[in-house]
């Protein structure tokens, strides 16, 4: 309350927040016009998976690029989403958005049971932790059968519907995945230029230092995580009645590998850097098709290539060139640049 007097503006119309906001209206606006421009369903079938990878991978941005915990165990929460959805709708049958919050809701218990010991550890024991709790999940997804339908998976899951109009084609389904996608960005954005996205920084830093400054870092890392498990069950609970049929094989370990991934090569610690990754992991794979047995290999050597060139990711090296060309235009135009001008951070 003290800061607004002496800056004179409001936290939601500052210099950051107006650039989020101009760059969320300007990919809604993009949302809204792509479709005029796409002629086959299969187009459709590759956002829309775009649009949930992206809700998960915004979700696993928070916990790793700005609480700096590492996870990959984040295929088993996409999982428990959508078998959670799936069978409550189809075998006991629970209205489909009923069943996505009872889910998340599940889903975010879990996190908290398993991230309060988990998040205690550091670095490898860590990371082993996540994905042994990812194993577990998809040994109970493929043997508990009678359930779960087993690794042949469950069939006959309903579509989401509102006001009488369901989302069960390509086309529709679109709008309600990137409607859920971009209204998650602006949660997820409030948390990180909020105090408990500073603290949360300060946890990233300097688990030691952020202690000794008061930050309860214990409890904040829980919280992390457990909101990060409920995007990615948010996220589970729409594919599974996007395709009306899950199987375990789509929520195993090489999924979680593959949200990091997503995060890593975007940019961590950069709500549009998920969006870049998680455009490029899912779109890229489909063009190398028509290599063939080659695909693998030019997949793995791209990701390789901009690993090298881009270490901090897709997003920050974007923003990195836009700025020296801000300055090299600032200097063509009118000498070297002071400090302070417009080549500030974007």
């Amino acid at each position: 309350m003290a800061s607004a007097p002496a800056t004179g503006r409001h936290p939601l119309f500052t210099p950051p927040a107006r650039r989020f906001m101009r760059g969320w209206l300007a990919l809604a606006v993009a949302v809204a016009l792509l479709p005029l421009a796409l002629r086959s369903g299969y187009q459709f079938t590759v956002l829309n998976v775009v649009a949930v990878n992206l809700i998960v991978v915004t979700g696993l941005n928070l916990l790793m690029g700005y609480a700096g915990q590492i996870s990959y165990g984040h295929a088993a929460f996409f999982g428990m989403g959508a078998y959670g959805s799936a069978i409550l709708s189809a075998t006991h049958g629970v209205g489909p958005w009923l069943a996505m919050g009872v889910s998340a809701c599940g889903v975010a218990v879990a996190a908290a049971v398993v991230g309060v010991p988990t998040l205690r550890l550091k670095g490898n024991y860590l990371v082993m932790a996540t994905l042994g709790f990812n194993l577990i999940v998809d040994v109970i997804l493929v043997q508990w059968s009678e359930v779960t339908g087993g690794s042949s998976g469950f069939v006959g899951v309903p579509p989401l519907a509102v006001a009488g109009i369901s989302f069960d084609t390509d086309r529709s389904f679109y709008w309600l995945a990137w409607g859920v996608a971009l209204l998650l960005l602006i949660p997820a954005r409030n948390l990180v230029h909020s105090p408990v996205g500073r603290a949360l920084r300060a946890i990233h830093d300097s688990e030691p230092g952020a202690e000794a400054c008061g930050v309860p870092t214990a409890s904040y890392k829980v919280q992390v995580f457990v909101l990060s498990a409920v995007f990615a069950s948010l996220a589970g609970s729409l594919h599974a009645h996007y395709l009306g049929i899950v199987a375990p094989k789509t929520f195993d370990i090489f999924k979680s590998v593959e949200f990091v991934t997503m995060c890593l090569i975007g940019g961590m610690g950069s709500l549009w850097g998920g969006l870049a990754g998680a455009l490029l992991l899912t779109v890229l794979p489909q063009m190398l098709g028509v290599f063939e047995e080659h695909h693998d290999l030019i997949f793995g050597a791209i990701l390789l290539v901009m690993l090298v060139f881009m270490p901090r990711g897709v997003s920050p090296w974007l923003r990195e060139m836009a700025g020296r060309m801000r300055r090299g235009t600032g200097d063509g135009s009118g000498g070297r640049g002071a400090p302070g001008g417009s080549a500030g951070r974007v």
